[in-house]
């Protein structure tokens, strides 16, 4: 994830509504998903498994960049970064989860559940 700059106070509202827009698309993607694979219960699990762990990762991460309990020690720039860095790993989940929407441009023999049903 490229650095943050200095800069306008916005930044923070501004990365913080991205979040909240990349989370809400997140939300549908899966949704769709849900709804494509409703009959396959073995990927269903395994799916809810992945969103579950990758949750688990991505408070792991934060927890790892951020590990003071207290978020003054971080400055007042602590929301922006915060909502930066989760915002960056929302939009690479996004990019993952949409393998499974995207019908496959070519055969590919290695590509598992992502061959539509």
């Amino acid at each position: 994830m490229p650095g943050i700059a200095r800069g306008d106070i916005n930044q923070d509202q501004d990365f913080c509504a991205e979040l909240l827009v990349a989370n809400q698309e997140m939300a549908h993607i899966i949704a769709s998903i849900k709804v494509n694979k409703q009959t396959d219960a073995i990927f269903l699990k395994a799916f809810d498994k992945s969103q579950k762990l990758w949750s688990k990762h991505v408070k792991a991460e934060l927890d790892m960049q951020f590990p003071s309990y207290n978020p003054l020690d971080y400055g007042s720039s602590f929301t922006m970064c915060q909502c930066a860095s989760m915002l960056h790993f929302t939009q690479a989940r996004v990019a993952s989860l949409r393998q499974w929407l995207n019908p496959l441009a070519e055969p590919d023999i290695c590509a598992g559940s992502k061959h539509p049903d």
